[in-house]
C-alpha cells in the first residue's frame, strides 16, 4: 500500500485524536482513510448530478472568511433560491443555502466552497 505522508496542525491533530478514540479507530491512519473514502463518495456523488437540481448546502466558516464566501455566493445567485447565515460561537459561521438550478452550476458553486481553504466544511445534501 502506498503511503501518504501529510501535515496537521497541533489542534487539528489532537481533534483527529480525540474522533479516533470516539469513534474506536485502531488509529490515525484509519481515522484518516475513513475521511477520504467519505470526501471521495460525496464527489462520486456529486458527479453524477445532471439536469435541474434540487439540494441544500451546508457550510461553516470562520467569521474572516465571510468577505470570500459573500464574493462566491453572488456568483451563483442563478442556483441559490435561499440562503441563511447563521452567527455560531467562537467567531464561526453557518450558512445554509437552498439551491434549485443547474446541476453543472450546482457542482461549481460547491467546488468553489469546497476549495476555499477557509472552509472549516462543506456538506452538499440531495434529496
Amino acid at each position: 500500500m502506498p503511503i501518504v505522508s501529510i501535515s496537521l496542525g497541533k489542534e487539528t491533530l489532537e481533534e483527529l485524536e480525540q474522533v479516533e478514540r470516539e469513534l474506536g479507530f485502531a488509529g490515525r491512519s484509519e481515522a484518516i482513510r475513513a475521511g477520504v473514502a467519505s470526501l471521495i463518495a460525496e464527489n462520486r456523488q456529486r458527479k453524477k448530478l445532471s439536469g435541474q437540481v434540487k439540494a441544500v448546502l451546508l457550510a461553516v466558516h470562520g467569521e474572516s472568511a465571510e468577505e470570500r464566501v459573500t464574493d462566491v455566493k453572488h456568483s451563483f445567485e442563478d442556483v441559490i433560491a435561499t440562503q441563511i447565515h447563521s452567527n455560531l460561537r467562537k467567531g464561526k459561521c453557518l450558512e445554509i443555502f437552498v439551491l434549485d438550478g443547474n446541476a453543472e452550476r450546482v457542482k461549481e458553486f460547491v467546488a468553489r466552497m469546497q476549495s476555499n481553504k477557509k472552509m472549516e466544511c462543506v456538506k452538499l445534501i440531495v434529496p
